[in-house]
């Protein structure tokens, strides 16, 4: 709904409710996005983990900012059309922009990955898939509408492929159980 008219966002937020459920799922996503990568720092504790944490702190925010600004225009009873159009568009921007801290957060997990061995090559692998397809998705900035805009094919695969690697890692993370050592010594954060 980006670049629509003031009108019709306002009259689109009064006659379709029920979809704070979405923004509760969003923070709490957030939240263990960052739970996520906190833990998967403290076993690999390598620069590049580091910057993996960073990058999913900086999606945490973008998602909370997206979502601030959604509750601050759903919940308006008569919202003025212009502050409407503003907080929706600033939704659609952050809606998009979150599409670097992902891409940041993926390829710096797949890197400290493939650069300790502290968890399997193939966690490390797919994060580079994951993190491809995160590239792809940025053909969402430049298609104003269509399967292509910001919402549409590229931002739901890629979206897919980011939960994917997440369980995988997961999984991968709570059978192998407790801080690894990883053998590359050098560049371990103390």
């Amino acid at each position: 709904m980006a670049g629509a008219a003031a009108g019709d966002i306002a009259g689109y937020y009064a006659q379709h409710h029920g979809l704070e459920i979405e923004c509760i799922a969003d923070c709490i996503g957030a939240t263990l996005l960052v739970l996520f990568a906190a833990s998967f720092h403290s076993r690999i504790k390598t620069t590049p983990s580091l910057t993996s944490l960073v990058g999913a702190a900086i999606l945490a925010a973008c998602v909370l900012v997206q979502v601030a600004a959604f509750q601050a225009l759903a919940f308006r009873p008569n919202p003025d059309l212009v502050r409407a159009a503003l907080l929706n568009d600033l939704q659609s921007f952050t809606f998009q922009v979150a599409t670097f801290p992902t891409l940041l957060f993926l390829g710096a997990a797949a890197a400290s990955i493939l650069g300790s061995a502290a968890l399997p090559r193939w966690v490390g692998l797919g994060g580079l898939a994951a993190a491809a397809l995160q590239a792809v998705s940025w053909v969402s900035f430049f298609a104003p509408s269509g399967s292509l805009a910001a919402g549409g094919v590229p931002n739901v695969v890629s979206f897919a492929a980011l939960l994917a690697w997440l369980v995988a890692s997961s999984v991968v993370m709570l059978v192998r159980s407790g801080p690894v050592e990883s053998p590359a010594v050098s560049g371990r954060l103390q």
